[in-house]
């Protein structure tokens, strides 16, 4: 059966060489053998493993185990495909995927072994020559002059509905808290609005009239200090001048957001404006991003608090932490600013944990994640830093359904995307764009979604979103990569120029024009800005002699002379 194997066998693997994505390197494997191998007592298989650290190590991938049931005939031939994968390390750049096929004998277990046989080469790493940015931090600390101002909370509503909504980014749980509130009044003012084109003038009426009947019939339940309650109902006095001024903070392109303006800014009547908008040009951005957060309604509360000093918030928030005191002597808010009192990363966790047991509001989840992050960052274990970015994400979650806002999604998407949970990364992202905000916060929003769709081989999707990212270093060298990727040469040459002028001198640029020197045959290219690199980075001589877009070139004065500093 080996003999036969090796003769008749055929095992195909794409891509060859192994490319390395993201954080993972993902293959696709077939196996085919003649059928004469298909037998009763004996069983034949491949085992498929990847060699690396000078073949010293080696990472056991899978088995493809040709017994009935376990394979397909394509074209009377038993065959096997499946897809494989292992996580990326430096280590592993130089390396080899290998099979090693086996006769087993199912009656007494003997087993005869084939030759290994290398069927792979790698890695190429040159997707992973991206630029992500992925930073977020506190909410900036305005205790002391936001004190005094009103708390607000956002609800999102269904198109042409009043219903209110008890998943994602419902705040109900939240409103419920400000209704048991012990105070003496509040003050309330809920204020609505409608998309274009939604049913009825009057849907931004009836979604303020669900909220306020909402909290009269809470205030019921969970009101037992016989507060004073106003509420005062507030209507966004012209959706399409609320549309102009989403528009206006959107990633739109500058024609794109022209044309929206022209048309709201004509004289045609208003339903007549409203279908010009389905016929724009940025109409699918408009209905996917902008309209979802018109038809809103936002609850503002009126307090005023008491401040104490810092040094004492400082003290009893080390005591609330240590459990020496109850939680209550502080507000939520005081011990949110405690924690900014304390460098300590593990002293501001203990603060802001101590800030949940008391609040349901959204900055103390943020905020905790934040530190958690923090800790991640700082931490070289692999196991801890993922053990950490998960902690960060439960509580960044808990802020997104108290807050749900293109910040903290935002920071949402780039937890997951540090932890290399890219679905869920992409679906923050997404989530992110749709709320709005600045054009900054917009823009690099869209410029880490394009690293990460650049991760998983979204070229033509990475480019999209890097039209919304700016004119800045990091989306010239992501456009750039993404063309090199899809072979436009020409194109991936002027984005990485262009880079260079945003921040000249950058090593990765220039190794980047460097690989672009390399597939092009232009040796001058690659002679001159690999030098470039080595000279800005030392690092990168030992990155370009592990690099596989060299390897045709080991012998050539260009690379040679290159790596001469």
């Amino acid at each position: 059966m080996v003999k036969i194997a090796e003769k008749e066998q055929t095992i195909t693997v794409q891509p060859n060489p192994l490319v390395a994505n993201g954080q993972l390197v993902t293959f696709d494997i077939k196996g085919q053998v003649p059928q004469k191998l298909i037998r009763e007592k004996q069983r034949y298989k491949l085992d498929v493993y990847y060699e690396y650290d000078q073949l010293q190590a080696r990472e056991n991938l899978g088995s493809l185990n040709f017994e009935f049931g376990e394979f397909a005939y394509e074209q009377h031939v038993p065959t096997i495909a499946r897809q494989m994968s292992f996580n990326y390390a430096p280590k592993k750049e130089k390396g080899r995927l290998m099979v090693q096929g086996m006769a087993i004998d199912k009656k007494n277990g003997n087993v005869k072994y084939a030759d290994p046989k290398q069927i792979a080469t790698g890695l190429n790493t040159t997707p992973l020559l991206l630029v992500r940015n992925n930073a977020y931090d506190f909410v900036p600390d305005t205790y002391k002059e936001e004190s005094e101002k009103p708390a607000a909370l956002t609800f999102y509503f269904e198109e042409n509905q009043a219903k209110l909504r008890t998943y994602l980014g419902s705040n109900l749980e939240v409103l419920d808290k400000y209704i048991s509130d012990n105070v003496a009044s509040q003050s309330i003012t809920v204020t609505a609005s409608q998309a274009p084109g939604e049913t009825g003038s009057n849907m931004a009426q009836a979604r303020a009239r669900a909220l306020e009947s909402y909290y009269r019939q809470q205030l019921q339940i969970y009101d037992y200090s016989n507060k004073k309650v106003s509420i005062k109902i507030s209507l966004q006095p012209n959706t399409l001048a609320l549309l102009q001024e989403k528009v206006q903070a959107s990633a739109l392109s500058k024609q794109e957001k022209q044309e929206v303006l022209d048309i709201l800014n004509s004289s045609k009547p208003e339903k007549d404006k409203v279908q010009a908008l389905e016929k724009a040009k940025a109409s699918d951005y408009l209905q996917q991003y902008i309209y979802p957060v018109m038809r809103t309604a936002e609850v503002t509360f009126d307090y005023n608090r008491n401040r104490k000093a810092d040094y004492e918030l400082y003290l009893l928030a080390k005591k609330i932490a240590e459990e020496k005191v109850t939680a209550d002597v502080l507000t939520e808010e005081e011990l949110q600013h405690a924690a900014t009192l304390t460098p300590l990363l593990n002293e501001k966790r203990k603060f802001y944990e101590a800030a949940i047991k008391s609040t349901d509001k959204w900055p103390v989840y943020y905020n905790l994640g934040v530190v958690y992050t923090e800790m991640a960052r700082k931490d070289y274990r692999a196991k801890a830093k993922q053990a950490l970015l998960a902690k960060a994400i439960h509580n960044l979650t808990f802020a997104g359904f108290r807050n749900p806002t293109a910040k903290v999604y935002y920071s949402l998407a780039s937890a997951y995307h540090q932890r290399n949970d890219f679905l869920e990364a992409l679906q923050y992202y997404d989530y992110a764009i749709k709320l709005g905000g600045s054009e900054e916060e917009l823009q690099r929003v869209f410029a880490d979604k394009a690293a990460l769709e650049i991760e998983i081989g979204q070229y033509d999707d990475a480019i999209e979103s890097l039209r919304y990212a700016g004119d800045n270093y990091q989306t010239n060298m992501n456009m750039g990569l993404s063309y090199l990727l899809k072979e436009n040469y020409e194109g991936a040459q002027e984005f990485y120029t262009t880079a260079l002028e945003k921040k000249p001198g950058d090593a990765l640029a220039y190794y980047s024009l460097a690989i672009l020197g390399a597939r092009t045959q232009n040796e001058q290219q690659l002679e001159s800005n690999l030098r470039r690199a080595v000279r800005a980075d030392q690092a990168y001589t030992q990155k370009a002699i592990n690099d596989l877009e060299f390897d045709s070139y080991r012998d050539k004065a260009a690379y040679k002379d290159a790596l001469i500093r």
